[in-house]
């Protein structure tokens, strides 16, 4: 695949190059020879800071929301850092949610239950695949430990992609009201949206009640298809 194969869809502002690219990575520390870095600000940390190690690991392409033009590889510029994430996950892995049935689970209590509770009636209709939440990832008969509640959007791809190559059809995931917020499900066709409650936690990030409850409405936060 080519560098502007990935970018299709993404808002790019300026680009060079497109070589050829055979993997995806945020994290500096996991780049390999002949992947893309995307470079992105976080909420306590800028991953543009690490545009150089990126590079000297084996990077041939980076996308990036500074305003910065890397010397020596391909590069694109985009205004969201995270939404372009998203895109060239998906992208990469052929836009595996399209062809799964997903189901986003959002609200302050009652997603982890929720969740599994949907995952066993699936089950039991004979649909299998994957689960994505607080206490565990499942991908089929796999148990995997969980990080995040939701991960970033090219873990979610890859997770997608996996289960679609196992000949699972169903996805039942946690959305937190952070990952909607930071755009982490940005672009994930969901068929099934559910919205368990709201109530008075996560202030210390989404700072007030309205704020809060604009993180988590459906329709603007991540869950429909852009």
């Amino acid at each position: 695949m080519q560098f502007l194969d990935l970018l299709q869809g993404a808002e790019v502002t300026s680009q060079s190059g497109n070589p050829d690219i055979n993997g995806v990575e945020y994290d500096s520390r996991r780049v390999k020879p002949g992947n893309v870095f995307v470079a992105m600000r976080g909420e306590s940390s800028d991953g543009n800071r690490f545009i150089d190690q990126a590079v000297a690991a084996g990077a041939v392409a980076v996308v990036t929301d500074a305003d910065r033009q890397p010397a020596g590889v391909a590069w694109a510029k985009v205004p969201h850092g995270r939404q372009s994430l998203a895109v060239v996950s998906a992208n990469f892995y052929g836009y595996p949610a399209k062809k799964l049935g997903i189901t986003g689970i959002t609200g302050t209590n009652g997603k982890s239950t929720t969740t599994f509770l949907l995952e066993s009636i699936l089950r039991a209709a004979g649909r299998t695949g994957a689960l994505v939440g607080t206490i565990e990832y499942h991908v089929l008969e796999k148990v995997l430990p969980a990080p995040h509640t939701t991960p970033e959007s090219l873990d979610l791809q890859h997770l997608f992609s996996q289960t679609l190559a196992g000949g699972g059809s169903e996805v039942v995931m946690e959305v937190s009201s952070h990952a909607l917020a930071q755009q982490r499900t940005y672009g994930i066709p969901f068929d099934v949206a559910v919205f368990t409650n709201l109530t008075r936690d996560h202030l210390d990030y989404h700072k007030t009640m309205d704020e809060y409850f604009a993180a988590m409405n459906l329709s603007r936060s991540g869950l429909h298809t852009p």
